[in-house]
């Protein structure tokens, strides 16, 4: 009867022969040989030499496999470079490489493409993202990082964009903004703070800023119940108006005393900015305004009043150096209250005015024939 002892020693008696004949290169007749040209290569040397590279290669191969990880804490997971031909068959958690060989990625991938919850490294080892991920961008809830490592953004993504409900900071850590978003700008509702933290405006966005139109034809009563923040209201015999100093705007109102419900409601609204958003667009020079509305309904110069005066005086505190200030003179009979006495009623400005989607449109430039502008105002044409 065999025995195992048999058996092992035939086995590795015939695996050595044929390893000795293998290795045993040396050719011993001309048909040993296979000719190329002016050149004659062994027959078993070529041989050895393929058997050796499907070795090598086989064995890299094999190291290259993606290896099956269970995620759980404690496990070591496998590294790969963000090129790797590897990284394409893997499926679970993985660290991932940059170009400069930094860790990158931390997290789930499905077939080489980042999808789960991980979380995105800059250069330096800091958070940059940590959150859902889709077909590898930020899709899902998630949070983004400044640099420095402070909070940036928390809320949803659709493809690396900020989408739908979220919150936006401040480097300094204070919110700045809470509501909804689309394409990665403001849009829909939300809630504006200052600096302090302290909620400003609450009311509707679109393309990253208010839509200062829906302050018009509402009482006075209602944008204060919108806008909380600091305001100044500047009155004369015949003239009045509010600012909202901070989302930078000025209202002035049509007076309510007769009306039925006495209520007073804004009948203008000055937007201290030199770009407008109209749709999605925004604009920044009344050539790119008129290719969207036409030609002007009015150009050229118009004597100021009380509320331009007040919008001009502001821009310039606030360091604008292309205006001159309106000579104004104001006793403050209440805290943020003014009583106009008197104001340069010379003074003049040079604007356009374009009619369009129902709004009169006027734009402000620093001199005649400008093309940028520096503050605008809206009214409803009825």
């Amino acid at each position: 009867m065999s025995t195992r002892v048999f058996w092992s020693s035939l086995i590795f008696t015939r695996i050595r022969v044929f390893l000795v004949k293998l290795l045993d290169v040396k050719p011993k007749h001309k048909k040993d040989y296979y000719s190329i040209g002016r050149w004659l290569v062994s027959k078993r040397l070529a041989f050895a030499l393929v058997i050796g590279l499907g070795i090598v290669c086989s064995t890299f191969i094999y190291s290259s496999l993606p290896k099956k990880n269970s995620g759980k804490e404690g496990d070591v997971l496998p590294t790969y470079k963000y090129n790797s031909i590897a990284l394409k068959f893997h499926d679970g958690a993985v660290n991932i490489l940059a170009a400069d060989k930094h860790l990158a990625y931390t997290g789930p991938v499905e077939k080489g493409v980042v999808k789960g919850s991980g979380r995105l490294y800059d250069s330096e080892g800091n958070t940059l993202y940590e959150g859902e991920f889709d077909d590898n961008m930020y899709n899902g809830a998630g949070k983004l990082f400044y640099p420095e490592g402070a909070l940036r953004y928390e809320g949803g993504f659709k493809d690396n964009l900020f989408d739908g409900s979220g919150s936006y900071y401040r480097i300094s850590g204070v919110l700045e903004y809470e509501g909804q978003h689309m394409l990665g700008r403001r849009s829909g509702q939300g809630k504006l703070y200052n600096g302090a933290g302290t909620a400003v405006f609450e009311g509707n966005f679109g393309n990253d800023e208010i839509i200062y139109s829906e302050l018009l034809d509402k009482s006075t009563e209602d944008v204060s119940s919108m806008y909380t923040g600091k305001t100044r209201i500047y009155s004369s015999v015949s003239e009045s108006c509010v600012t909202l100093d901070e989302i930078n705007a000025v209202y002035s109102a049509a007076d309510g005393t007769n009306s039925l419900d006495g209520q007073w409601t804004v009948e203008r609204i000055y937007v201290l900015s030199n770009s407008v958003s109209i749709g999605s667009v925004s604009y920044k020079s009344i050539e790119a305004l008129s290719k969207l509305m036409g030609a002007a309904d009015y150009f050229g110069t118009a004597w100021v009043d009380l509320s331009e005066a007040v919008c001009i005086n502001t821009l310039v505190e606030n360091g604008c150096e292309l205006l001159e200030p309106v000579n104004m003179t104001a006793n403050a009979a209440l805290d943020g209250v003014y009583d106009v006495t008197s104001y340069d009623k010379n003074a003049t400005v040079y604007l356009y005015s374009f009619i369009h989607d129902g709004l009169l449109y006027t734009f402000y430039c620093p001199q005649a024939g400008a093309d940028s502008f520096l503050m605008y105002s809206l009214e409803i044409i009825k």
